[in-house]
């Protein structure tokens, strides 16, 4: 067999798995929730739907410039969070949880795109107004409900 056919045939198997993987569950039922406390007078500590608070270090009470970190649960078909809020200036630190199936977390005006179960990113809130996230991985027929809209106040 030539080295061609090799490729081709590799290419081929990593395709079919990489298709397969996207509506596999995932056995990782951590509960991780994010609880965290507000060091800044005035403002809620991003508290979002669900059991999720943000952490918000540093900045003031009027504005941006805190810290926020948040862990989205990712089940099939759902967020745990169908909105996140932080303010416009804030350092956001997202965590995807898959706890049912495997999923992705992509905000695509800030080009944020978690492909990997506790996976991060990072990402510094400067446009305000409302900013829609999905699932960025094909899992299923409910793929196109994961979605959600990030708010920068």
């Amino acid at each position: 067999m030539n080295i061609r056919k090799l490729l081709m045939i590799a290419s081929l198997a990593v395709t079919v798995m990489g298709t397969a993987a996207g509506c596999g569950s995932s056995k990782d039922n951590n509960t991780n929730n994010n609880t965290g406390t507000d060091n800044t007078a005035g403002n809620n500590a991003g508290t979002n739907a669900g059991t999720n608070a943000g952490t918000n270090t540093g900045g003031n009470a009027a504005g941006g410039g805190g810290e926020k970190s948040f862990t989205v649960k990712a089940k099939n078909f759902e967020f745990d969070q169908p909105e996140i809020r932080v303010k416009q200036g804030d350092k956001v630190k997202i965590t995807l949880n898959n706890a049912e199936g495997f999923h992705g977390f992509a905000i695509p005006d800030f080009n944020v795109d978690i492909k990997e179960n506790n996976g991060t990113a990072e990402f510094t809130a400067d446009k305000a107004g409302e900013h829609e996230f999905q699932c960025s991985v094909v899992c299923g027929a409910g793929h196109s409900k994961m979605v959600g809209k990030l708010i920068v106040e």
